[in-house]
């Protein structure tokens, strides 16, 4: 017996609570290049650009800032990052499994006895009503488990790699998509050039028309031609208005900015060259797809659930304690109590439970090595697909500007011709058409050869360190 407040009790006995508890730590020639740079409508803009402060509302975006909003405000990344938020709170779960339970319960009752007692109390100058006092702690803790808890420790560190590549992996791909939207705006952007250079030409031959019809020099019809061809070219224009719209509002919502709050694009549509071969490409994915990653961490990760299965058959042994204090009637006086308890449970017969789960563990854990293997054949392909594109875009983007060389040529010597009177009016308008149509064709090329380049770096899972390390 011991002479010991309720409220003396309860401090010692969280004391001991918090002593018992443990916590485990786990924790592409020079003449081509020449051509390129003379089509580059706004070539030597990116050094202003990069002179405005970075963030401003109404500054221009360039792409390394596109890069870094995309990063931190796109809403799928950040839906992503509590994936890993997830897969923490399970490497929390795993470790908990090592540590022991501790529960510490306090509580004060009261009762009201019959008659008959409550008159003897009354005679003894005793309360009539019986408050009982009590404060206990338990404690258990899993000595053995048949292998499952460690490996279920295990297991959550590669969950936590899996969610980490994951994000790594989506942040690859997003970065090849804000690159696509990103030249698609600067593309569009050209395009409203090009069709307002048309539209000026139209409106100058049409111009010139008149006064050759009021002064008798030609007819009516070719009056009329030029005012077709005009109206063609301001349509044209209007849509490439709208399609410059459509396609900053996209890239815009990559960067996770309103419709209203959209921002200007600052950069260049040119040629950037490739270095390496398909070998050093296949050489940096292998090393860098972290899809790649996510299918070997789940390997690892399969395995120890087979170890997890298994346990299911083998022993457990677990080791409880408890001890209570209790004051019945309030009198001072405590009667303590303690005991302590080693479980061991030894599996029998669970009608082929264990089995079914080890035999279902085993299937998974081939199937993620076959996934592994398919997903190692598609990085090749898409390594050698990547590299052919860009070959091919290439190729056209060589023969796009041939074409705009000789459409310019063809323009000069149709306008001298019409002059001079030996060009008839519709070569003139043709030469017109083909004109723009040759320039809205580079520029197509020549936007394909960029996409080609940026799809052959998320291949590599590069693009970011890539996009750090470039000039545009």
């Amino acid at each position: 017996m011991m002479k010991l407040g309720f409220f003396q009790i309860l401090p010692l006995a969280l004391l001991l609570s918090f002593v018992t508890a443990t916590v485990s730590a786990a924790d592409s020639s020079s003449e081509f290049l020449e051509l390129l740079r003379r089509y580059d409508i706004n070539q030597g803009e990116a050094a202003g650009d990069a002179s405005i402060a970075s963030g401003t509302p109404d500054a221009p975006i360039d792409i390394r800032e596109a890069i870094d909003l995309m990063l931190r405000d796109n809403l799928s990344l950040k839906s992503l990052r509590q994936e890993i938020m997830k897969a923490e709170a399970a490497r929390l779960t795993a470790d908990g499994t090592m540590t022991p339970s501790v529960n510490l319960t306090a509580q004060t009752s009261v009762a009201r006895p019959g008659e008959a007692n409550r008159m003897a109390r009354r005679a003894m100058g005793q309360d009539e009503l019986v408050w009982t006092d009590q404060a206990s702690i338990s404690v258990n803790q899993t000595l053995y488990s048949g292998g499952r808890n460690t490996a279920m420790r295990r297991q959550a560190m590669h969950t936590m790699s899996i969610a980490d590549l994951a994000l790594i992996d989506a942040q690859n791909r997003a970065a090849g998509q804000l690159f696509a939207a990103f030249y698609n705006v600067l593309l569009a952007e050209r395009r409203i050039e090009v069709e307002e250079a048309a539209v000026a030409r139209a409106e100058m031959h049409f111009r010139e028309v008149s006064r050759m019809s009021e002064l008798g020099l030609t007819n009516r019809l070719e009056v009329i031609r030029a005012s077709q061809q005009l109206a063609t070219n301001r349509a044209n224009q209007v849509t490439a208005m709208g399609n410059y719209d459509a396609a900053v509002i996209s890239l815009m919502n990559i960067l996770a900015i309103p419709p209203e709050e959209r921002r200007p694009v600052a950069g260049t549509l040119r040629v950037i060259t490739v270095r390496g071969d398909r070998e050093q490409s296949l050489a940096a994915a292998m090393e860098n797809r972290a899809d790649l990653g996510i299918a070997e961490n789940r390997i690892e990760s399969q395995d120890y659930q087979i170890v997890i299965a298994r346990s299911g058959a083998r022993p457990n042994l677990t080791l409880g304690g408890a001890a209570s204090v209790t004051d019945a009637g309030r009198t001072g006086i405590f009667d303590d109590t303690w005991s302590a308890n080693l479980l061991l449970t030894v599996p029998v017969l669970d009608r082929n439970t264990t089995r079914a789960n080890v035999i279902n563990a085993e299937a998974t854990a081939a199937q993620t090595r076959i996934s592994a293997e398919e997903k190692r054949l598609e990085i090749k392909s898409g390594v050698e697909t990547a590299w052919s594109e860009l070959e091919t875009a290439t190729e056209h983007l060589e023969a796009a500007t041939r074409a705009l060389e000789l459409a310019e040529e063809t323009m000069r010597l149709a306008e001298v011709g019409y002059r001079e009177g030996v060009t008839p009016q519709l070569d003139l308008l043709a030469a017109q058409m083909s004109l723009t149509e040759s320039r809205l064709g580079f520029l197509r090329s020549l936007y394909n050869h960029k996409l080609a380049v940026v799809a052959l770096k998320v291949t590599e899972g590069t693009i970011i360190d890539w996009a750090e390390s470039t000039d545009f």
